[in-house]
């Protein structure tokens, strides 16, 4: 019935002849009809209802039924969608109820885990699109192509379009009318218990109660599908150009209305398209499908349609259908990628485009900038699209794009500027796009048009850069927002957190203005991310995409370098043709004239990739035209014609290849390919005059078929195909469309003419944009067929997500890709811009960049952003600062208070700006411009010069100049108030007073970037009378107000501060010094406020300026103040001074060194004070050390040497002081405790008692005994540290013996073992004193040292041998000596102490001795040229480069006594010398004398006339005399331990104590010795070689070594064999056996002299010989009577020699023993033995005149060079 009834209705509609009134009833009735609440229409009768009120609304002649009919269409569809959203909201309640019941059943019931599962699938299913069952709907649709797509024509039409959706609605609009009852209201709420009981009772009818309310959702549903459909499909229709510009024609009011009505719907009913509960039946497959999904297709034909129209209206509805699609669908509409191709092909093109209008770029902007408003969206743009490596980034893009809009230059006047400003405050209070997205404005005839408003006079470029940089702001402020989630504070001080919910929690309301203003609010992201919003993912996916293209810009730049780097990253899977020749197809942004290139080069490579590329393309069954357009369309071909022939061989095999029966070989194709090319060129250049004709093109290609010819009519069709589509780039002629280039159009004179007269009256500009917009559509809509079509296969399959946005961390990479655009946008506009509204908004822009990049640490964007406000300020040119500068200076200070924690070294910035702030306020009250030096210009400065006359005259001339300078009174009032305003003022002192809530990093960076503000300002003005401090006053504040900071934070504070007082302390100019140390004075006297717990080191940190300026200021006055401020702490905090005494004595150290007496005489009258009076406290801090150095100082100051005494004494007072005070652990009241945990201490310090106390007191004597200067003081410090030692090293432990040892008592001798310093000493007077004052009692001291604590120094003996050692093997006969003498003196003290083990080491010692002072280089050095490198010997006193010992083994511990046996070592020695005799030279005398090698029987004849004749005087080298006075040296040295030997042995005690092992030892030292000498003395030749290289003044012996060792070994020999005692007695038998033979020897020795040549022979040996005989008299009878035989014949010849008294003595001894022995007469022995001959071995020298030659004994001092 009601269906008839709108059927009567209708018919009453006869067209615009219809009266008025009847329309006007028609109108009221169906509108009645439909919103009838009681009988509900639905179907076909709905529609009809719809389609005669549209009627109409476009027949109607009256304009206010044309009104009327609009608003009831409005109305209509309103309450279609009003009552579908009531159908969802009892949908919901329903599926609520249902959880309930189920959830109930069950034990357990957990109401936050259900709601929670509840909204997660509905967001779920919302957000990710489709549900799996829309999915298969898709496939299912797919599966069955629509005939339109098997037929499709060229042209895409709406129907193919519509044929492609994925949601099949073709039964739909069939349905009949259906008309439902309304049901009455039930109650609003029952309880769960009732509800339960209900649903228990009766499950099959509730079942079936669900399934039919369901049933008639649906119904509902389908009514708003199909009204929504309608419009969508009238919106579509294609206009010509007549019908688009007559906005009161009906075609336009149809387009208008349905465009209007579609996008009212979306603003008012948005819930009903993005709910998932709102799904309709696909009648194809029967799955429910989501009501966004149904209508996607026809959305998105709408927009496509008509989004890039000509018309600024339809472009306008538009850009808001578009805006609802970007705030409130962006995921499902990201699957298929809908908003891509809108932003890239229609909205992103627009604002590139040249020829576009600027009212259609300005409407797009104010979309832009209200998107920009919204975080959520922002942040999901750039998820989906710029995170996305399938699609381009589309974030980046629309920032980089408003950038460019916002710089580009626009010529506009003040006015108009001002005219922009008044205009944009009026909009922004009657903000009229909200408004107008309830009601469609009126479409009627009347008021379509509406009344032309005058034209302003802004220039729309300029309103489209400023709408730009808005949006910039906007996009910011947005950023800001969403970030906001990961800053909890700011500067130490709570963020507001007022943030509302987003904009998906929103409940729609009928008025958008609600839901706009709710958008542009700060969303909170939910507290649980999703799995997909994965930042660190997101990251590495966004890397690798900007990896990529920045391989296609490398490539696009040099392919080579481009497919390197590609293949490096990953992209080309890896070198092969094929790999490289499919990624080269796979990426439309790589340039298509680089692949040409690259592919076109001739190295087999490049030849290899092209093949494969070609390869890739199918030609098979193309035509020939075709398949070339598509290979040209892959590259542009290059200009060489070697590469285009390789292109286009390649080409024509392919193609033959895959179209065998084209033609009758490759060549056809290849020589039609290059004519088709050719005429493509002739055709279509503008540069050719005279075009390729058909028969021309004919003649061209005859015989090219094998020698025969293509048919004519094919080739004219190739030539007309060609001539109408000419073969260029798609990719250049898009290019060309964006870029608003017209088509080339035809030259001449005549074509000139024709086209000028065809332009009259026409808009050109207009009718080219109409042609762009109709191929951006067209290109649109192939794109989303080629989309619909893959992406609904694909979409499962590919696994497309939208990804929705919860981090606030995505904020960061962000603004890290699009930085740069802010900064250059918000840069140039702040430097060219007058205008203060555009600065303030740049500022604005700058200020939130800044707030990002300090939030997440970006260092570069920070730097960058804040240096630019800093130059903003253009404080640094006081008269042209103007407002916008002081705006900047607003901004870096509201900085300085939000970013505190993050501005890290940026806050140089700010405390820059502050500091020139305050000298703009000195300089604007009056200050002269002079006196204050611009601070940034501290750079430029140069280093401080010592004197400060100069410079103070230099600044006396700048200030002349400066005020000479008239500009320097150009201020403007208003900027010198507005610098002192209080807000200013107040700005300065909250950032200074907010340090204390900064973190412990942040302090640190603020106190660093001030004090290189601070050092900046001293430098610029520190030649002044009057610097600048102004930074280090604030210095001084800043550590007031952070004084209650924890000691660990303040450490690090103070590692700045510190060091920067150390500088400033150091200054020329003593103002800036002395308000340093007053500031550090002050500020040490408030930190020794705060008592300072045990095992910290603040004190001592903060005092150090204090020490460092001591140390390093040259003025005099500034010493003593920093002394006074020192002792004012001490005496005013002196109980809570801590750490800090280790610092103060440092100081007081340095001024000890001072030269002024009354710095000194001041810091040791501070420092006496502090040991008289804090003596415990110092203990007890550890400065004990330093209280020691500090004095110790005092002591080595030779200038005064009053003090340096003093200073001694109290190092002596110290010790017993020490002792008895009870803080030091050594004490005798705290001994017992410490000897307890004297282990303990020692494991966990590492250091024991002795170590801390004894060790410094030790080494301050030692310090001063080595290099004082100072002979009393050292004499002193030297008797004070061995009395130390004896009276207290009974306590020491052995460790500390140890250490004293190593670090005290052996390097007293160390110099030693320098040779260098020892040659040094050697040049100079205080040698002598040294050796007499600090040697000498220093080894004797050592000894006395030794055999007082012998039991526990016992096991050092080898050490103190080694020191004894090294100073007998010295060159300084003085020093060896005191060594050889100190050696005896160790062992004769301690000879009853030894034990066998001393015994072997002291005999080892003489080993080691004898070894070093052999001189083995004797018998190489006639031979040898001394090696440069023996200018610096070895360390051991006697070096030289050859062995010391030889290298044949010879082991000096031989205890065979019998001299025969040493003929082998002696040919171990003289093959040593041969084996070390390199270089060998030979001797000019041996090769100019034929001599027989024997020394002869006439020595006179061999060497005279040699010395006469050839001898040449010699001329020995520096370098080589030291090489010979070292090896008489060592002959020196080895008589002298023969002689300390023979003393030793002289003492009965030694002799008794010695065990006979070691004194066997001893003996085969002495055999060696003598046989060494014997041996050299024996070669004749060689010491007269040595004699005639000037080796000394007389031909060299050894005599007294040879006679001098063997009367030790024999006098030792006859000794051991006359011992009765069992230890001797057990080598008596050797001792015989090695005796006898050698007393044979040496008397059969004595006898082969001749007494007239050999006097000093026959001198040294007659000794040697009385003791033989004295000894061998002393014999037991039967040892005696067993040799008489050998030993009588030589007695009897020695009566036939001179006969001195003590040998006839001798011989008398032993002839009256023989008579007593041998012949039986009693009482016949009787006499005495003598003294050893050794004791006389080293007097005067004599002189044997041995064949007539003087010889000179080695071993007296006078041969000593």
């Amino acid at each position: 019935m009601l269906d008839r009834a709108i059927d009567t209705i209708c018919d009453c509609f006869q067209g615009e002849t219809t009266p008025v009134d009847v329309q006007r009833h028609i109108v009221q009735a169906l509108l009645a009809a439909v919103l009838n609440d009681k009988v509900v229409v639905h179907g076909a009768g709905l529609l009809k209802a719809v389609r005669q009120v549209y009627n109409v609304f476009l027949l109607s002649r009256s304009t206010e039924n044309q009104q009327a009919a609009q608003g009831t269409l409005t109305q209509m569809v309103g309450m279609v969608f009003e009552r579908v959203k009531t159908r969802l909201h009892m949908k919901e309640a329903r599926m609520n109820l249902g959880k309930l019941k189920h959830s109930s059943s069950n034990v357990t019931f957990d109401q936050s885990e259900t709601v929670a599962n509840e909204n997660g699938d509905g967001r779920d299913r919302g957000e990710n699109g489709e549900s799996p069952e829309d999915a298969n709907a898709d496939d299912e649709s797919e599966a069955d192509p629509s005939p339109s797509m098997a037929d499709g024509g060229p042209r895409l039409t709406l129907k193919d379009l519509e044929h492609r959706k994925s949601f099949d609605d073709s039964n739909l609009g069939d349905v009949p009318t259906i008309v439902t009852q309304a049901k009455a209201a039930r109650r609003p709420t029952r309880s769960v218990s009732e509800q339960t009981t209900q649903s228990d009772a009766a499950p099959t009818e509730a079942d079936d109660t669900v399934e039919s309310a369901d049933a008639e959702d649906e119904v509902y549903i389908r009514d708003a599908y199909l009204v929504f459909r309608s419009f969508c499909n009238l919106s579509t229709k294609i206009l010509p150009p007549d019908q688009l510009y007559d906005h009161r024609g009906q075609h336009m009011r149809s387009k208008m209305i349905s465009l209007h009505l579609t996008r009212t719907l979306l603003n008012n009913h948005i819930a009903v398209f993005t709910s998932p509960l709102c799904t309709i039946t696909n009648t194809k497959s029967n799955e429910p499908t989501t009501f966004l999904q149904a209508i996607k297709f026809y959305l998105c034909l709408t927009i496509t349609r008509n989004g890039a129209s000509s018309v600024d209206k339809v472009f306008e509805v538009c850009c808001e259908i578009f805006w609802l699609m970007l705030k409130f669908m962006r995921a499902p509409f990201k699957l298929q990628k809908e908003i891509e191709v809108f932003l890239n092909e229609i909205y992103l093109a627009l604002l590139a485009r040249r020829t576009a209008p600027l009212t259609q770029k300005l409407y797009f902007l104010n979309i832009l900038t209200r998107f920009c408003g919204d975080p959520r969206g922002l942040v999901e743009l750039y998820l989906n699209y710029d995170c996305d490596s399938q699609v381009d980034n589309i974030f980046q893009t629309v920032i980089e794009d408003l950038a460019r809009l916002a710089i580009a230059p626009v010529m506009v006047t003040t006015v108009q500027e001002q005219q922009y400003e008044e205009k944009n405050a009026n909009s922004n209070m009657n903000p009229e796009w909200q408004l107008r997205g309830m009601l469609p404005p009126p479409l009627n005839v009347r008021d379509i048009v509406p009344p032309l408003e005058p034209e302003s006079e802004i220039p729309k470029e300029y309103m489209i850069k400023r709408a730009a940089l808005d949006s910039l702001v906007e996009a910011l402020r947005s950023l800001l927002n969403w970030s906001m989630a990961g800053r909890p504070t700011a500067n130490g001080v709570p963020v507001e957190s007022e943030a509302r919910a987003s904009v998906e929690d929103i409940r729609e309301s009928i008025d958008p203005s609600i839901a706009e203003s709710n958008s542009r609010e700060t969303p909170i992201p939910p507290s649980t991310p999703v799995i997909e919003d994965d930042p660190a993912q997101l990251e590495k996916e966004k890397a690798r995409k900007t990896a990529l293209s920045k391989g296609i810009q490398q490539f696009n730049f040099k392919p080579k370098r481009g497919i390197k780097f590609l293949m490096q990253s990953g992209f080309i899977a890896s070198d092969s043709a094929q790999d490289i020749a499919k990624f080269l197809l796979s990426d439309d942004r790589l340039d298509k004239a680089q692949i040409g290139e690259y592919l076109g080069e001739g190295e087999a490579k490049n030849i290899e990739i092209m093949h494969a590329f070609v390869d890739t393309m199918e030609f098979t069954r193309r035509r020939f035209v075709d398949a070339l357009r598509q290979f040209l369309q892959s590259f542009r071909l290059p200009g060489e014609a070697q590469k285009i022939d390789r292109f286009m061989l390649k080409f024509a095999d392919r193609y033959v290849a895959g179209n065998p029966n084209a033609f009758a070989n490759a060549e056809t194709a290849y020589v039609l390919a290059y004519s088709v090319i050719l005429l493509n060129t002739d055709l279509h250049s503008s540069k050719i005059a005279k075009r390729m004709s058909k028969d021309d093109f004919i003649r061209n290609n005859r015989g090219i078929n094998d020698n025969a010819d293509l048919p004519p009519e094919y080739l004219i069709g190739i030539y007309d195909e060609i001539a109408g589509n000419e073969i260029v780039l798609k990719s250049e002629r898009d290019a060309a469309a964006i870029a608003g280039t017209l088509p080339t159009q035809p030259t001449g004179f005549a074509a000139g003419l024709g086209q000028a007269l065809s332009n009259v009256g026409r808009d050109l500009q207009r009718e080219a944009y109409v042609q762009q917009s109709q191929e951006i559509s067209l290109r649109s809509e192939q794109l989303f067929k080629n989309l619909f079509k893959s992406q609904r296969k694909n979409a499962a399959r590919a696994g497309i997500k939208f990804i929705p946005a919860t981090s606030f961390k995505h904020v960061e990479s962000m603004f890290d890709v699009t930085w740069m655009s802010f900064f250059s946008a918000f840069s140039s506009q702040m430097q060219k811009a007058q205008n203060l509204e555009v600065n303030k908004l740049c500022l604005e822009g700058m200020k939130q960049a800044t707030r990002i990049a300090c939030l997440f640490d970006l260092t570069t964007p920070r730097e960058a952003f804040m240096s630019a406000l800093k130059n903003a300020t253009n404080l640094n040119n006081p008269q042209e600062i103007l407002a916008k500068n002081v705006e900047a200076l607003k901004v870096i200070l509201d900085l300085g208070q939000t970013e505190g924690n993050s501005l890290k070294e940026s806050w140089k910035d700010i405390l820059m700006c502050i500091s020139q702030l305050d000298r703009l306020q000195l300089i604007s009250g009056g200050v002269d411009e002079g006196a204050i030096p611009d601070v940034s210009k501290a750079r430029f400065v140069p280093p401080e010069r010592p004197s400060t006359s100069d410079s103070r005259k230099s600044v006396a001339m700048a200030r002349r100049r400066n005020r000479s300078n008239p500009g320097s009174k150009g201020f403007s009032t208003i900027i010198a108030l507005e610098s002192r305003s209080d807000e200013v003022i107040k700005s300065i002192d909250r950032i200074f007073s907010n340090t204390a809530n900064l973190h412990g990093e942040a302090i640190v960076h603020f106190a660093k970037s001030l004090t290189e503000v601070s050092w900046d300002e001293i430098k610029v003005s520190g030649s002044n009378d009057s610097p600048r401090t102004y930074s280090l006053q604030k210095i001084v504040e800043i550590s007031y107000y952070n004084m209650t900071r924890v000691r660990f934070e303040w450490t690090n504070i103070w590692a700045v501060l510190g060091e920067h007082f150390n500088k400033v302390g150091c200054h020329i100019n003593t103002a800036i010094v002395y308000f340093a140390l007053d500031s550090l004075r002050q500020l040490s006297m408030r930190f020794m406020e705060i008592e300072e717990l045990p095992g910290f080191k603040f004190q001592k940190d903060f005092l150090k300026p204090f020490e460092h300026i001591m140390a390093n200021s040259t003025n005099l006055t500034v010493k003593d103040m920093a002394l006074r401020c020192l002792a004012q702490m001490i005496q005013a905090r002196g109980e809570n001074i801590r750490s800090g005494w280790r610092t103060m004595f440092g100081a007081f150290t340095v001024a000890a060194r001072d030269p002024n007496e009354a710095i000194v005489n001041l810091a040791f009258e501070n420092v006496t004070l502090v040991y008289k009076t804090r003596f415990g406290v110092v203990i007890s801090q550890g400065a004990f050390t330093d209280l020691i150095v500090c004095l110790t100082e005092f002591s080595k100051n030779i200038r005064f040497q009053k003090k340096s005494l003093q200073a001694m004494e109290t190092l002596k007072s110290i010790i017993p002081r020490m002792l008895k005070t009870p803080e030091c652990p050594l004490s005798s009241k705290t001994r017992s405790e410490a000897k307890s945990s004297d282990a303990l201490s020692r494991q966990q310090s590492g250091t024991s008692l002795e170590e801390g106390f004894w060790f410094p007191i030790l080494f301050a004597f030692h310090d001063v005994l080595m290099t004082g200067e100072d002979l009393e003081v050292r004499s002193n410090a030297l008797n004070y540290f061995f009395d130390a030692l004896l009276r207290y090293g009974g306590d020491f432990p052995s460790d500390f013996w140890d250490i004293l040892w190593r670090q005290q008592l052996y390097p007293i001798f160390m110099v030693l073992r320098s040779r260098p310093e020892m040659t040094n000493a050697l040049n100079h007077e205080e040698l002598s004193v040294w050796l007499s004052t600090t040697m000498i009692q220093a080894l004797r001291n050592m000894i006395v040292l030794f055999t007082h604590y012998f039991d526990a120094l016992e096991y050092m003996l080898d050490r103190f041998l080694e020191l004894l050692a090294l100073c007998i093997c010295q060159e300084n006969d003085t020093i060896a000596r005191i060594g050889s003498n100190c050696l005896q003196q160790l062992i004769l003290q301690n000879v009853a102490k030894f034990s066998e083990a001393h015994w072997a080491k002291v005999v080892g010692s003489f080993c080691d001795l004898f070894e070093r002072t052999t001189a083995y280089q004797l018998f190489s050095a006639a031979t040898i040229n001394a090696p440069a490198s023996l200018a610096s010997p070895a360390p051991n006193g006697l070096g030289f480069d050859i062995p010391l010992t030889p290298t044949v083994e010879v082991t000096p511990e031989d205890k065979s006594l019998e001299v025969n046996g040493m003929g082998e070592t002696g040919e171990g020695v003289r093959t040593a010398s041969a084996l070390v005799s390199t270089p060998q030279t030979p001797n000019p005398s041996e090769s100019a004398r034929p001599r027989s090698g024997s020394v002869t029987s006439t020595p006179l004849e061999d060497y005279r006339p040699a010395s006469s004749l050839q001898q040449q005087p010699v001329v020995v080298t520096a370098t080589r005399r030291r090489f010979f006075n070292r090896i008489i040296s060592r002959c020196v040295l080895q008589l002298l331990m023969i002689e300390t030997v023979n003393e030793l042995f002289s003492n009965d005690a030694v002799y008794a104590q010695i065990p006979s092992a070691e004194l066997l030892r001893l003996m085969a030292l002495l055999k060696k010795s003598f046989l060494f000498a014997r041996r050299f003395n024996e070669d004749k030749d060689l010491r007269m070689r040595l004699w005639r290289e000037g080796f000394m003044k007389q031909p060299p012996n050894l005599l007294k070594q040879e006679s001098g060792a063997a009367a030790t070994y024999i006098q030792i020999l006859f000794r051991m064999f006359g011992d009765t005692s069992p230890s001797r007695a057990e080598s008596r038998p050797e001792v015989e056996k090695a005796l006898v033979p050698l007393c044979k020897d040496v008397i059969k020795g004595y006898l082969a002299l001749e007494e007239e040549s050999q006097q000093r022979n026959i001198a040294a040996w007659r000794p040697v010989v009385v003791d033989v005989l004295e000894g061998y008299a002393t014999w037991p009878q039967a040892e005696f009577g067993k040799h008489v035989r050998a030993f009588y014949p030589l007695v009897v010849e020695l009566l036939g020699k001179e006969v001195s008294a003590e040998l006839r003595a001798a011989l008398l001894s032993v002839l009256r023993r023989v008579g007593e022995v041998g012949l039986g007469i009693e009482g016949m022995a009787a006499g005495g033995r003598r003294e050893s001959v050794v004791s006389t071995a080293t007097e005067t020298p004599t002189v044997d005149a041995d064949d007539g030659e003087e010889e000179g004994e080695m071993g007296t001092p006078e041969v000593r060079q």
